[in-house]
């Protein structure tokens, strides 16, 4: 799991996948999903944001472990993108765990500039967070 010693064991342990992806669905439009049959591979949430510095946030991106590096991050990302631009966005902000290497280095090689810093509270713990900002569009 990408989040294995970042995010506590005993929080990543209660959760499951097929429950959050439907307690989400609640909350947020989910606009890509990727699947093979019934097996959700991985899928995005988005919304219009509320950042001074963004009209529009990635506010999940997941990948299934076993098939990163597979090319379905890139497409859901690019997906996301590809709706916002559409919808006449300029700028689209991500949040990511300041210690999630992996994460980091994907948002950068998508062209994702280090915004700034923040947190979020996961379980009984708050974690160290960083904004990648990315132009959409030349205002």
């Amino acid at each position: 799991m990408a989040y294995r010693g970042i995010i506590d064991s005993d929080y990543l342990d209660s959760l499951n996948v097929e429950e959050r992806y439907q307690r989400e669905l609640k909350r947020y439009q989910i606009y890509t999903v990727a699947a093979n049959g019934k097996e959700i591979l991985g899928f995005t949430w988005n919304e219009m944001a509320d950042d001074e510095a963004a009209d529009c946030e990635i506010v999940a991106l997941y990948v299934r472990f076993a098939r990163r590096k597979s090319g379905i991050g890139s497409a859901l990302f690019q997906n996301s993108v590809d709706f916002f631009k559409v919808s006449g966005r300029k700028s689209m902000i991500i949040w990511c765990l300041k210690e999630n290497a992996a994460a980091r280095k994907f948002y950068e090689k998508m062209g994702g500039k280090v915004h700034k810093p923040g947190a979020h509270r996961w379980g009984n713990r708050e974690y160290d967070m960083i904004s990648y900002l990315y132009t959409l569009q030349d205002t």
